[in-house]
């Protein structure tokens, strides 16, 4: 993957109503709120009046960018030379704008234009102070005619550039209201442009100024290539189009948005170069005016268009076609079906939602790439990067994860791929950033890139999620690991084990057939007639129970080891339902599972333990026994070699006692049945 090349392809291929030479620089301006309404306003140096006021323009629409050239802010420590600014933004038009403006127009030899001349004349008017250097001008604003009038005494800004009126603190926007009658509060001032009114009274919209516009490419590096100009200068080969061309440098970069997809894979180091002949290509990102462009133009596609959030992160979805003819413009379907499949959390609805779709032709044609990223607005920390996932790929993971979850039907009812992200515990830090995000990332790429997966670590992830989730269900207010959906399950922490127990087991079977885990987890089913060869209780229906769970545990292909363990989970749950009872809804036997981790001898003890507890409470019934045969069986002897490492131990346990929430054991009694008919129909009633 070579994201800026593919980002100067996306700006040379994806069309753009208004496109002109300023697209790929012009800027949005922020919604508002749907029964709002925006407008634009004007800054009027109102030189035949004599003074300064706001003066309402006319309802916003989506040309008005365009219209005028709204370009945002000027990044980082750049001349805050833009004239067309968000009213939040207005304090940059009562500062330093219309200064920072005269010292590029002398910078690039534009003094003597008409702009600067105009500009010269309002500070000859003492409306403006142009200073000498970059940041030193600033508007007179005792000019405002609210000021003039007597209607205010003082208007200054602080250090910080607020705006006080009086000594006291003034939003931007009830700063304009003082000079628009409107007292609607739907009517919102979004965009301000200045306009100068001569002494004839002629007007002057600056920002459509045609020396501003030349300023602006100039700065901007938006000029047109010189070919025939390009034999008399020495030339380079530009990183993207490979061409020798005489326009071509790094300096280009440092015009990229600071949070932008571009920002990511530059540099603006010029001392390396793989090639014999260092002044023909650098490996620094040189780049042609003309790619350049291409490069402003596709970012800012790539960041209206392909940009999402996946594990509440930031990421760019960028889809690439294997072929050089296709459209981009139809891409940003793939994208939102890549997004789609991350939101939603049913893949076999996304599944056949896709199979009925034909929005693409030849979609195996293209792969999809992923950035994660986060900014502070001043730069940008790359997180992970997944690249190049083959759209058949990308299905594949998606059928698999849909099979294995109907596999496992009625014990697990929805996953897919965003589902991951809710099962892998990740903490948050007083500023709510996401500390331990990269192993959600790190897995991700894994499955999406065929990279090989530790089931040792899935186990621990499981367990982990366990201990976390559980401790902050017996908390008064859940404080972390809000990833989990944990205040979805106040008060039902039994279901809560179970969707993170059966979550992982559909985590490991996908894993397994996608052919990544480190080991074959998952035995093969067996032959029919080799189960339930020993048990034959006096109940049929203790022994139809006994075999429904033989049943499972061989289609899921469980090792021994782990059926021994399930077991185990099995009588916990049994002791957990009379504690229900016993000890007014809490399960102190939970308590006794370590999980951290716990070897075989520590896992026997706790089978001890259970039986103890199923004397206690009188609950050694015709069941437990069965399940209590089921266990030695599988279990064995102490001393032989064990297969499953101390948080596998864990999983299983907790995989059988998960096994029977929702389950009703044979033999439990009109107490406890009615208890658990009343928890499944709270649960629900409150997670549907």
């Amino acid at each position: 993957m070579s994201l800026p090349k593919i980002t100067a392809f996306i700006g040379e291929n994806v069309s753009q109503k208004n496109k002109n030479e300023f697209s790929s620089i012009i800027k949005n301006v922020k919604k508002v709120k749907e029964n709002e309404e925006p407008y634009g306003i004007f800054l009027v140096l109102d030189l035949y009046k004599n003074q300064m006021y706001f003066q309402l323009d006319k309802k916003l629409s989506q040309n008005s960018v365009h219209e005028y050239y709204y370009f945002g802010n000027n990044a980082a420590a750049a001349a805050q030379c833009y004239l067309t600014r968000e009213v939040g933004s207005i304090k940059y038009l009562l500062s330093s704008v219309f200064g920072d403006l005269y010292q590029m127009l002398v910078k690039y030899d534009m003094e003597k234009s008409e702009l600067a001349s105009l500009l010269k004349s309002l500070e000859d008017k003492k409306f403006i102070y142009l200073g000498e250097k970059k940041g030193k001008g600033e508007l007179n604003l005792s000019k405002f005619s609210i000021v003039e009038e007597g209607k205010v005494n003082e208007i200054k800004l602080d250090e910080k550039k607020n705006i006080d009126i009086d000594g006291k603190r003034c939003n931007p926007e009830a700063f304009v209201r003082l000079f628009i009658e409107d007292e609607n509060k739907n009517n919102k001032f979004v965009l301000v442009v200045p306009k100068v009114i001569l002494e004839n009274e002629d007007e002057i919209v600056l920002s459509k100024h045609s020396d501003y516009l030349e300023i602006v490419k100039k700065i901007n590096n938006l000029g047109v290539y010189d070919k025939e100009d390009d034999d008399k200068k020495e030339k380079k080969v530009c990183y993207i189009c490979k061409k020798e061309k005489s326009d071509v440098s790094s300096e280009y970069t440092k015009n990229f948005d600071r949070t932008g997809i571009n920002k990511i894979f530059t540099t603006t180091t010029v001392n390396s170069s793989q090639c014999f002949k260092k002044y023909k290509q650098a490996n620094n990102y040189y780049i042609c005016s003309e790619c350049y462009q291409k490069l402003l133009s596709g970012e800012k596609t790539v960041s209206k268009e392909f940009k999402s959030r996946i594990a509440g992160e930031d990421v760019f979805i960028v889809p690439e076609a294997l072929l050089e003819k296709f459209n981009y413009n139809a891409l940003n379907i793939l994208k939102e079906d890549v997004d789609l499949a991350f939101k939603s959390d049913d893949a076999k609805t996304w599944v056949e939602t896709i199979n009925m779709m034909q929005d693409v032709d030849n979609i195996g044609l293209y792969t999809i790439s992923f950035v994660f990223y986060r900014t502070d607005g001043n730069s940008v920390t790359v997180l992970e990067t997944i690249e190049d996932v083959p759209t058949l790929r990308f299905e594949n993971v998606m059928e698999i994860l849909a099979d294995c979850t109907e596999n496992l039907e009625p014990h697990i009812k929805k996953m897919s791929l965003g589902s991951i992200y809710g099962l892998v515990p990740v903490k948050v830090n007083k500023n709510k950033e996401q500390i331990d995000i990269g192993r959600v990332l790190s897995l991700y790429k894994a499955i999406l890139s065929g990279e090989q997966v530790n089931a040792d670590v899935l186990y621990s992830y499981g367990v982990e999620a366990l201990e976390k989730g559980l401790k902050q269900l017996g908390k008064a207010k859940v404080d972390n690991y809000f990833n989990l959906g944990i205040t979805r399950y106040l008060g039902y922490e039994d279901f809560f084990i179970k969707r993170i127990i059966f979550g992982y087991i559909v985590l490991l079977k996908t894993c397994q057939e996608l052919n990544i885990l480190d080991r074959e987890v998952f035995e093969k089913c067996k032959e029919e007639g080799e189960i339930l060869n020993e048990i034959n209780t006096s109940s049929d229906k203790i022994n139809s129970s006994i075999m429904q769970i033989e049943g499972f545990l061989d289609e899921q292909g469980f090792s021994n080891d782990a059926k021994a363990l399930f077991y185990l989970g099995i009588l916990v749950n049994r002791v957990a339902m009379a504690q229900i009872q016993k000890e007014h809804k809490t399960k102190p036997i939970l308590k006794k599972i370590q999980f951290q981790g716990m070897n075989e001898k520590d896992s026997y003890r706790l089978y001890q333990d259970t039986i103890e507890k199923l004397r206690q409470y009188d609950k050694m019934t015709l069941f437990a026994e069965a399940v209590m045969n089921r266990f030695h069986y599988y279990f064995g002897a102490l001393d032989k070699e064990w297969s499953l490492n101390d948080q596998a131990n864990v999983f299983y346990i907790m995989a059988g006692y998960s096994y029977m929430v929702g389950n009703k054991s044979p033999d439990l009694s009109k107490e406890e049945i009615e208890a658990q008919n009343q928890t499944i129909e709270e649960e629900n009633e409150d997670l549907e």
